[in-house]
């Protein structure tokens, strides 16, 4: 009987994440407004009605796309916050973890960059986000490094709150704007120029390691 248990459980899982899927393929392709719960099942192989099962409607679906996107990025952020060792093994850190999190979840990135290019910080607010203090608890994080960076002269000294904007603005515009190509851009390319957009030169220069 715990055998059947586990296994329904299990089955269960794999049909939700099957839901899920499928949702951040269509919606971060043609945007979540033009997507239907029919187009879902479709693409996710299974009947209207098993989405049901899951989810009451498809804005469920995107919340909960939006919950793991946020959660996974915020404790991203803070691990590299409380990563031991000077600043620049930090950012490093947090450079691989980012370019990692940019490949494995580029879609929530895409979703979310959608939604709010077409007004939805109110839409979101209905979901049960504050975007205002999503954001501003990622910023914190970001600040609170590029702070103690500072202190160590491995970047520059403008406010690290512009910084921060800086960081995020280069990940998300290469995400946007290039899709899955950015993907194919060596990571240490990468870092470096993001080294040189909080402006002190390259990682090599700064002592990170090659």
């Amino acid at each position: 009987m715990a055998r059947n248990i586990a296994a329904n459980e299990r089955m269960r899982l794999e049909s939700r994440e099957q839901i899920l899927a499928a949702s951040r393929k269509l919606f971060s392709e043609r945007g979540f407004f033009n997507c239907k719960v029919a187009d879902i099942a479709v693409e996710a192989g299974m009947s209207q009605g098993n989405i049901y099962w899951y989810f009451p409607g498809k804005e469920e679906i995107l919340k909960a796309i939006l919950e793991d996107g946020f959660g996974r990025l915020e404790s991203l952020l803070a691990e590299a916050e409380m990563h031991p060792g000077p600043s620049s093994k930090k950012i490093d850190t947090l450079l691989d973890e980012y370019i990692a999190f940019g490949h494995d979840h580029g879609e929530f990135i895409t979703i979310f960059m959608s939604l709010m290019s077409h007004g939805g910080v109110p839409f979101l607010v209905e979901l049960g986000f504050d975007t205002v203090q999503i954001g501003t608890r990622y910023h914190q994080h970001l600040a609170a490094i590029l702070s103690e960076a500072q202190e160590e002269r491995v970047v520059t000294h403008i406010d690290p709150r512009f910084l921060s904007m800086f960081f995020f603005a280069f990940f998300n515009g290469l995400i946007i704007t290039y899709g899955k190509d950015w993907e194919h851009l060596p990571p240490e390319l990468i870092k470096d120029s993001v080294f040189r957009l909080l402006g002190k030169g390259s990682r090599t220069t700064r002592g990170g390691k090659k």
